[in-house]
């Protein structure tokens, strides 16, 4: 008797167990949320892109004639004024041709007075005849030759009068490449880049050939970046941005947004647009060519309130929608956006907000029923649902 009193006792024991595990267990049926607070702080709207350095003006200094570099009197990083001889090309055969051309020009204007000398003594040739023949002492057909040969003096010294137009153009040519000789700088400036060398011959046939190269003003540069056309939409004129270069990465620089260039440049059927920044170098730190990692500012928010882009991405799974019980959800405007205040007891209730600026990580809300420190969810984690579970108790006899 004392033996089943026991085992009836034990068996009772056991169930009460079962049935008291059984209910405290957690439903691994119930889905979890993955949730992130709504924070407050500052929200920037950037657009990343690449460029380089360049100088605010660059000019590339050639030479229009043809010949071998005499002397140079400058070189790599040489401050020039503008008018300064900087090269010098040999002007010897320049020299024997503006010679040849004062020479012809003397000849030409010898013949023009040759031609005036000629062509007054067949006036006043043409005078006398014209005299006798109103006293009909020549005959018609001689008074007409003499005025032939008037009229053809007259002619002639045109044409040597043209010829020594024509000698004088050649004679200013001919100066002009001598002067040519003389490599001047067009600028104030900085040469940045020298192509050549003396002794070297440079060769001016089909067009000038660069031997400098200055920047104007190394103070006032520019950095040309290569924007997005999925990005180019939302840059204007005026907006300001910060850079970094490679030889100074923790040193943010200021720039401000000038043109947007409308040529594209495809690459790969990759579309950018070149957008220039005017950039502030009177430490000159930055040199011309240095590669720019550029964040151009399209907007920003202080004390905003933000959560990640996934936030208002997320929507839970049906199921979840009927065991929280929510309603028929309306649909959205335009510039709204649905985010899911998770609360107690891992219920979640949808919360209509409109997005500001969107940033490239975190995006800001507007909405009077989320505060600081709530918790959004942007996943969904539901454990696999596994058969009823057998109770670990055995009971043996």
């Amino acid at each position: 008797m004392k033996k089943l009193i026991i085992v009836v006792l034990v068996l009772a024991v056991a169930i009460i167990l079962y049935l008291a595990l059984g209910r405290s267990a957690p439903d691994e049926s119930q889905p979890k949320y993955v949730t992130v607070p709504v924070e407050r702080g500052t929200l920037r709207s950037e657009v990343m892109c690449t460029g380089s350095l360049t100088p605010l003006n660059q000019v590339l200094v050639g030479s229009q004639v043809s010949g071998t570099i005499k002397k140079l009197y400058a070189d790599f990083e040489s401050k020039v004024e503008k008018g300064q001889l900087i090269a010098l090309i040999d002007p010897a055969i320049y020299e024997a041709k503006a010679a040849q051309a004062r020479a012809d020009l003397e000849a030409a204007r010898a013949a023009l007075h040759r031609a005036e000398v000629a062509s007054r003594d067949e006036l006043r040739t043409l005078r006398r005849k014209e005299m006798l023949f109103e006293k009909q002492s020549i005959s018609e057909s001689e008074i007409d030759q003499t005025r032939a040969r008037a009229d053809g003096a007259v002619a002639q010294v045109d044409v040597e009068r043209a010829r020594v137009v024509q000698m004088e153009a050649r004679l200013t040519e001919a100066e002009l490449q001598l002067k040519y000789t003389r490599i001047e700088a067009p600028v104030d400036g900085v040469v940045t880049a020298r192509s050549v060398d003396e002794g070297q011959t440079v060769a001016a046939t089909f067009q000038a050939p660069v031997l400098f190269t200055i920047a104007e003003d190394l103070t006032l540069m520019e950095v040309h970046a290569n924007v997005d056309e999925s990005d180019i939409g939302r840059v204007k004129v005026g907006q300001k941005g910060t850079f970094t270069v490679p030889a100074f990465p923790d040193e943010p620089f200021d720039a401000e947004v000038t043109q947007i260039r409308n040529d594209p440049k495809i690459e790969q059927n990759v579309v950018t647009y070149i957008v220039v920044l005017k950039v502030d170098n009177h430490e000159l730190k930055l040199r011309p060519g240095m590669t720019a990692n550029t964040r151009i500012l399209l907007d920003e928010a202080h004390g905003a309130l933000m959560v990640p882009e996934q936030a208002c991405r997320f929507s839970p799974s049906p199921s979840s929608l009927r065991a929280s019980g929510s309603p028929a959800l309306p649909p959205l405007k335009e510039g709204e956006k649905r985010c899911w205040k998770v609360e107690k007891g891992n219920t979640i209730r949808p919360v209509t907000v409109k997005t500001g600026v969107v940033g490239l990580e975190r995006t800001q809300i507007l909405s009077d029923t989320l505060r600081e420190g709530d918790k959004i969810a942007v996943d969904e984690v539901r454990a696999q649902q596994a058969g009823p579970k057998a109770s670990g108790l055995r009971i043996r006899f």
